[in-house]
């Protein structure tokens, strides 16, 4: 960790956990394919990471302690984009999704809800949906 780091806002500190949650994501079947890699640029540049910040990530490769955010629309977010690195390789290994299943969890998703929010999140993302209406459609499955 760079002496910078120490000053980061606990937001940011929250951002480059995220990413390096999606790393170990794209790296569950054991590669990073390059659609994958482009995808994590893309989602690093919007989560307002620097590409060396984002270099320096893919580096270290570190297992970190998530620290989920608070906010409902904010975890399922993280998810989100959890499950867009899954499928940007075109294929869902058994592993990415334990992976997406455990970070679920440690969001603080009840487990009960887990398997409707990844079928949500799936199915959308398959389908090219937007986030936010997959965000409203959990929250009205959610409440059933």
């Amino acid at each position: 960790m760079s002496l910078l780091e120490h000053f980061d806002h606990p937001g940011r500190k929250q951002d480059k956990e995220h990413f390096s949650h999606l790393i170990q994501i794209a790296l569950a079947d054991g590669k990073i394919e390059s659609s994958e890699l482009e995808m994590l640029h893309n989602l690093g540049n919007k989560l307002g990471l620097t590409t060396p910040e984002i270099d320096n990530l893919l580096e270290s490769n570190k297992k970190s302690y998530y620290i989920p955010p608070y906010e409902l629309s904010k975890r399922f977010a993280q998810l989100y984009d959890v499950v867009k690195i899954i499928f940007a390789d075109g294929k869902i290994d058994d592993n990415e999704m334990r992976l997406a299943t455990s970070l679920a969890i440690k969001s603080g998703f009840a487990e009960q809800d887990i398997p409707v929010l990844l079928d949500v999140l799936t199915n959308g993302i398959k389908n090219r949906e937007d986030e936010d209406d997959l965000f409203d459609l959990y929250r009205k499955k959610r409440m059933k």
